[in-house]
């Protein structure tokens, strides 16, 4: 498990690095001041900011500023003045759990009485569990769904914690080269008051000890517990996924030394039922962290919904972005129901929407009617993993796992007869056997298996002529 993001706590004074001039190029020199300039900008609009409300700032923290501590990095904490100062009751929001375990903390929240607080209309819809209405139809109508504090300071009295704090977030532009506004969060507190700060922060930063999936659209839901020992790989799968998942998460600082991003992008590609949908609730199980998705043929998703998305995992890094079967949302043919622009993927993809701490996820049941675009450029997907049905030996080993009773010489024929079976067939198998020894009031026996599996491929079979193609191949597969 990943604690959340942790802030940075600084002194109160913000100063640009000092540079001489003399012992640079002209050229050199300018790109210097360039960033001399950027970091100077946000520096000397944060400690305007303060200065601005400063007189305030100390008679909420009873001390004067020299005194104070600031921690920078936050997320918006401030949104808690929305409920508190503005008098609308607070509601679950999707991204917003540290605002809803901050919100009861608080005693009173209070803004400069001269300064009118700056507030943004917000187009994120409430996770309230009121199903009666969709999501996407309120979105289609127009409708907001509230209020977002942008720009105004904020002073906290947190009864549970004893302390007050003062919660500032400052506009300002990055340099000459931004094209974008920014916004710096920054929380001001009494020195003694830091050990009080940390907890604070590990109480309202803290991840759910159960991963959920978050799909756009819907309410969260909870993952079941499953680890990779629950699972049965092949070789190939174990070094290409498990090891490579799991070597990632410890070459941070490696990645980082070496100017890499942080990420990674894992597809899973095979017949349905070989474990590709186990195997993503044993990377989340692994390492604590949530997935976040959307529905690709749901009529009202579009190029909006996947920016939502990625930035809803950004904000709840370390996570997974998963996309289910993407062959079918982006066929080479071109030709599918998806609403998604395939350019709109790939930018996403390659970076201009991912970010650090942010692991891709896609599975697909048959890679090569992928569009070939998502494939061609390296680091879009790192690792490219096969989930192919089972050979023998993984067959064995998964009726095993199944508790049957039975010893290796009994399964033999089972295993044998299940020949081209995924792992979901084979344990509809053993459902069916288990049915006739339940009838019996007996155990599983080897022919009971072997009745199941023989039905199971008769209906397969039967099912597969009115389509007109196979269902099973007759060879045997090898392992994985």
């Amino acid at each position: 498990m990943h604690p959340g993001p942790v802030p940075t706590v600084t002194g109160p004074v913000f100063l640009p690095p000092a540079v001489d001039s003399s012992a640079h190029s002209m050229e050199e020199r300018t790109q210097l001041d360039s960033h001399v300039q950027e970091f100077a900008t946000r520096s000397r609009t944060i400690r305007k900011a303060i200065t601005a409300h400063q007189r305030w700032i100390e008679e909420k923290l009873g001390i004067s500023l020299a005194e104070a501590v600031i921690v920078d990095g936050l997320p918006n904490l401030s949104q808690v003045g929305v409920h508190k100062c503005l008098g609308i009751p607070h509601r679950r929001r999707a991204g917003q759990r540290p605002i809803t375990r901050l919100v009861p903390l608080v005693a009173k929240a209070e803004a400069p009485p001269d300064f009118p607080p700056v507030v943004t209309m917000s187009d994120e819809f409430n996770d309230d569990g009121h199903s009666d209405t969709s999501v996407y139809r309120r979105k289609r109508a127009g409708e907001w769904a509230g209020l977002d504090w942008s720009e105004c300071p904020l002073a906290l009295r947190l009864h549970v914690y004893d302390c007050t704090v003062v919660l500032l977030n400052v506009p300002y532009i990055a340099g000459p080269a931004s094209t974008s506004e920014s916004a710096a969060r920054v929380l001001l507190a009494r020195r003694e008051d830091v050990p009080t700060l940390l907890r604070l922060f590990g109480d309202i930063f803290r991840r759910e000890s159960t991963p959920h999936l978050f799909t756009i659209g819907s309410r969260p839901s909870r993952i079941s517990r499953g680890g990779w020992n629950d699972l049965v790989l092949g070789e190939n799968v174990l070094a290409l996924l498990k090891d490579d998942f799991e070597s990632f998460w410890d070459r941070r600082e490696w990645f980082r030394e070496r100017n890499l991003p942080f990420r990674r992008g894992y597809l899973l590609h095979g017949p349905p039922g070989n474990g590709k949908t186990s195997a993503i609730r044993a990377m989340m199980n692994a390492r604590g962290l949530n997935a976040f998705t959307l529905r690709f043929f749901d009529p009202n998703t579009d190029d909006s919904d996947l920016d939502m998305l990625f930035d809803k995992a950004r904000r709840d890094r370390p996570a997974i972005v998963l996309f289910e079967d993407i062959d079918r949302a982006f066929p080479r043919t071109g030709e599918s129901n998806c609403r998604l622009s395939l350019q709109h993927l790939l930018n996403s993809l390659d970076g201009v929407a991912s970010g650090e701490g942010i692991v891709v996820v896609a599975t697909a049941n048959e890679p090569t009617t992928l569009d070939p675009a998502i494939l061609r450029r390296p680091g879009r997907f790192d690792r490219v993993i096969h989930f192919a049905n089972p050979g023998e030996e993984l067959r064995l080993e998964y009726l095993r796992k199944m508790n049957t009773g039975l010893s290796d010489e009994q399964l033999r024929h089972p295993v044998q007869e299940s020949s081209g079976y995924s792992f979901a067939q084979l344990r509809e198998a053993y459902v069916i056997a288990g049915q006739f020894a339940f009838q019996r009031g007996d155990e599983v026996t080897e022919d009971d298996l072997l009745v199941g599996i023989r039905s199971l491929r008769q209906g397969m079979f039967s099912s597969a002529r009115r389509r007109g193609s196979a269902g099973f191949s007759t060879d045997d597969q090898a392992a994985l």
